[in-house]
């Protein structure tokens, strides 16, 4: 396959004028293992995440995010509900994390 159609692939303008600009999809996809949302990185500031469903990704960007390969971590909200399922289960044996 040629690198044209591979960047034609993976790139798209954005239809609002105002956010005119080009999305090159990420070689790696970021997905919460425990809820499947997808972080979002492209317009928002390093220190906010923004969490999406792969259908409001497809939306977004016009790429389909199963065709993307994933990485897997966890959103804030499961990383806490994680944590604390952690703490709870060193509480009852007795022992810290």
């Amino acid at each position: 396959m040629a690198l044209g159609n591979v960047v034609a692939q993976t790139t798209r303008e954005s239809l609002s004028p105002p956010m005119r600009e080009t999305f090159i999809a990420p070689t790696m996809l970021p997905v919460c293992c425990v809820c499947g949302l997808i972080r979002d990185e492209t317009g928002s500031s390093p220190d906010r995440e923004r969490w999406v469903t792969p259908r409001t990704y497809r939306t977004t960007h016009g790429v389909n995010p199963t065709e993307i390969a994933h990485t897997h971590t966890y959103c804030l909200t499961c990383f806490t509900k994680a944590q604390e399922t952690t703490r709870q289960y060193f509480r009852e044996i007795g022992t810290s994390p």
